[in-house]
């Protein structure tokens, strides 16, 4: 298990009609906080009113995904870790806190206005968790969790910072041909060094470029060494694997359908990004025993839970077993109760453990 984020246990999630009413009105909202902002801080118009509005309008939306986050699952940590990663971001670039600062007031004003009095507490209390962790001095990032389970791991990860994909390649090789199997492969030295991969990505240490190369190098070293693996005999057994609507990485799900494959399974994997109605789509298709979805960031846990919904809606009496995992959860793992799963796997070889 990753590590948990207890649920606030005092705090009620969101309705769906409040969820509804702050998507409907999200442009509103944008413009709002924006006018305010810009009343208090007319010295941002020298960038160009039109281009400095529309740089708003994106920032409030991406704070609105993390907040709805955190509201659907009454947990105010996900938008404190979130404003801590906004705080690590503008301190590293020598950038004022007071502007996000006062956003973030903007913001829980013209939010809560617009609830229902049974949502009003859950939205102040993520929006003040956010702004206590943009005020607090000491605040930490969550690792990546990125320790090097095997020898070769550190030397996977520069072969990966260089692009040097033969290099790459030969270790996981190397490890191959040592008879080490392939999901310990993929969960001692390609998923920690991954993990580094996106830390020093966080910290602005290497480039989207290097990190798409490394993510592309990966891809392929896996799709090799999965050539080389044992299975087991077939079972009739099948499962969907999906990362969930507006999840863009697919590593970690490629990982769970290989523990799925060798243990017998028929898996489907259709990768990332799937949109909710596809995999619903698929799933009415296949009529599988088991539907794996994967989330990478916490934004994403509100596209799941309405996933997890619309399933058991649209399956009642014969849904399939649903089984979540991703860096998201591993960092709130205490979620899946609250998201009403069948069960959730920090990696890949938990998850080739029970199946074995």
């Amino acid at each position: 298990m990753g590590q948990s984020t207890p649920i606030n246990a005092n705090l009620t999630p969101i309705s769906e009609k409040g969820v509804k009413t702050l998507q409907t009105h999200a442009d509103a909202i944008s413009a709002e906080v924006t006018d305010r902002y810009f009343e208090k801080h007319p010295e941002c118009y020298k960038g160009g009113a039109d281009k400095i509005r529309q740089m708003c309008k994106a920032d409030f939306h991406h704070h609105l995904r993390f907040l709805l986050s955190a509201m659907v699952t009454a947990t105010t940590e996900i938008f404190y870790d979130y404003a801590t990663w906004l705080k690590d971001v503008l301190e590293r670039r020598n950038l004022s806190l007071e502007h996000p600062i006062d956003s973030f007031t903007f913001m829980q004003e013209a939010i809560v206005t617009r609830l229902e009095a049974q949502d009003k507490p859950v939205a102040n209390a993520v929006m003040e968790a956010g702004l206590r962790a943009l005020k607090e001095k000491d605040t930490q990032l969550h690792d990546f969790d990125a320790r090097f389970n095997h020898n070769d791991t550190p030397n996977y990860t520069q072969a990966l910072i260089q692009g040097n994909r033969a290099g790459a390649e030969s270790i996981v090789t190397k490890g191959v041909d040592e008879g080490i199997g392939l999901i310990e492969l993929e969960v001692g030295i390609i998923q920690p060094a991954m993990y580094e991969i996106g830390r020093l990505w966080q910290q602005n240490k290497i480039t989207v470029a290097q990190e798409h190369l490394a993510t592309a190098i990966s891809q392929n070293t896996l799709a090799r060494a999965f050539l080389s693996a044992d299975f087991a005999d077939p079972n009739d057994k099948k499962v969907v694997c999906a990362c969930v609507e507006g999840n863009q990485h697919g590593l970690g799900l490629r990982m769970v359908s290989d523990a799925f494959e060798l243990a017998g399974w028929d898996a489907t994997f259709l990768g990332a990004d799937t949109p909710n109605h596809s995999l619903i789509q698929q799933v009415d298709l296949e009529k599988p025993d088991a539907i794996a979805v994967s989330i990478s960031m916490p934004h994403q846990i509100l596209a799941l839970s309405q996933l997890i919904g619309t399933l058991k809606s649209e399956f009642s009496g014969h849904c399939p077993a649903i089984v979540v995992g991703g860096l998201a959860l591993n960092h709130h793992g205490d979620l899946a109760k609250r998201l009403v799963v069948d069960n959730w796997y920090q990696d890949a070889k938990g998850l080739a453990d029970d199946l074995s």
